[in-house]
């Protein structure tokens, strides 16, 4: 770290960037990833307020006085929640939303820093629409919040064992995304970030694997604070100088906060975390998606039924071993099996959101097929892991004997393989075509990806509201 960094805390020097940098200062492939992001984003957060207990969540929150609010002749406040469709304060509908976003598996992530998109986007979408923002006030809220956000969480991976990505570090996207929208100056975004940072909101990596569906409310819970933490920096309320470097060692597992841990924050404006994000159409944990696309091409020019096949090898990083549940009983759950993956895109020929369902997980097919997936840590996919390339090899036995293996260096999505613009497109239309029509869904998807001549982001939003 070099010595202007060293005199004044990381929160300081975020808060700097934050408060300063413009989309004109942003490379074309920046500025052209911003409207994908946040499409991506949107779209799955869209599909996913159909969840039934994001409604029931947001019927619960009415009647404990945090209902819709009253709409004014001349103004409409608040947010719009997607499961309800109803206005409500601003921190109510960036927890639900995000929320909803986060039950599909679906949503945008960096394998460098974990998800910064769903922790960004809807605490900035709930503000930009409270105050009526501009496409462009909206995209370097967004831009600041991810890029501010993702180096925090890059500094803490790996984690300490059995702490969940997401919540965490990612409060501190949502402050700066707010504060950004507030027009902010540099003390009080330094603030704001010094308050989502201390305290945390950490969760547990075993929600995952047993399906408790609190798990999908970290992400929430987390958009939630920071805009409390922004809220509190903009009414005077001070943090603690030096959080980050202070409040990094409960959650990494690195030995000490040392500047080379710290060394992200040293390339605003220089390296941007956005170009390296990927988008997901497995609607799964990252860590099952190499496995199931080595198991499509296996499969893609061959007649392989669930009861033709005596056993699957899964060969992969020592973390995606951990995702070896083979009788998961939730929804939740399958999407952190890679047996159930494997058994659910063998029998039915999908994994996008439609591959998991209770339907799914109670079917004794599927079920049997997964018992007879076994999972292998290969070092040499632990090494790739490292940096970032999360790849499997996938041999089916059948029972007579026959074998075939595929291998996958990394998932498509993001990194050497990225989707195209039009795969990231039809991915938006598929998801949002079950709550709107196809015109609507086009109309809502030109609006987004035309964002930067939208004057309002209500406007943005028409075809959904």
């Amino acid at each position: 770290m070099n010595d202007s960094q060293s005199g004044e805390d990381l929160a300081a020097v975020a808060a700097e960037y934050a408060t300063s940098v413009s989309l004109d200062d942003l490379p074309e492939p920046v500025r052209d990833r911003l409207p994908i992001v946040l499409l991506d984003t949107l779209g799955v957060c869209i599909r996913g307020s159909e969840t039934d207990y994001i409604r029931r969540v947001a019927d619960g929150m009415a009647t404990m006085g945090r209902g819709p609010l009253s709409e004014n002749e001349s103004t409409e406040p608040g947010a719009t929640v997607f499961a309800t469709g109803d206005r409500r304060d601003v921190s109510q509908a960036a927890l639900l939303n995000a929320a909803a976003g986060t039950t599909l598996e679906l949503d945008e992530g960096n394998q460098r820093s974990a998800h910064p998109g769903i922790h960004t986007i809807p605490p900035a979408l709930a503000v930009a629409q409270h105050i009526d923002a501009t496409g462009d006030e909206l995209l370097e809220a967004v831009l600041v919040g991810y890029e501010v956000g993702a180096r925090l969480g890059d500094c803490i991976r790996p984690m300490k064992a059995g702490l969940h990505p997401h919540g965490g570090w990612a409060p501190v996207s949502a402050a700066v995304a707010v504060g950004r929208l507030l027009s902010f100056d540099a003390d009080t975004m330094a603030d704001a970030i010094r308050n989502a940072v201390n305290p945390f909101v950490v969760g547990h990596w075993q929600a995952a694997y047993d399906g408790a569906t609190v798990r999908n409310f970290y992400t929430g819970l987390s958009c939630q604070h920071g805009i409390v933490a922004a809220t509190l920096a903009q009414s005077g309320v001070t943090g603690v100088h030096g959080a980050i470097e202070t409040c990094l060692l409960p959650y990494t597992a690195a030995d000490a906060v040392t500047d080379e841990l710290l060394s992200p924050f040293e390339t605003f404006g220089e390296a941007y975390y956005l170009t390296s994000s990927y988008v997901k159409v497995h609607a799964a944990c990252r860590y099952t998606h190499a496995p199931i696309e080595a198991l499509a091409d296996i499969v893609a020019d061959r007649d392989i039924r669930p009861n033709d096949v005596d056993r699957i090898v899964v060969r992969t990083f020592e973390l995606g071993t951990t995702l070896d549940r083979t009788d998961p009983d939730t929804v939740l759950g399958a999407k952190f099996s890679i047996p159930f993956a494997l058994a659910t895109r063998l029998y039915t020929g999908r994994s996008g959101a439609d591959a998991f369902t209770p339907e799914l997980v109670a079917d004794e097919t599927v079920r049997s097929l997964a018992s007879r997936v076994e999972l292998i840590a290969d070092e040499a996919f632990d090494e790739r892991a490292d940096d970032g390339h999360w790849g499997a090899s996938v041999t089916v036995e059948l029972n007579d004997g026959t074998t075939y293996t595929a291998t996958k260096e990394d998932a498509r999505g993001g990194g050497d393989s990225p989707f195209t613009r039009e795969e990231i497109l039809e991915k938006f239309d598929s998801v949002v075509s079950t709550r709107l029509s196809k015109d609507a869904t086009r109309d809502l998807r030109e609006r987004i990806l035309s964002v930067r001549s939208s004057k309002s982001i209500n406007s943005m939003l028409e075809p959904l509201l």
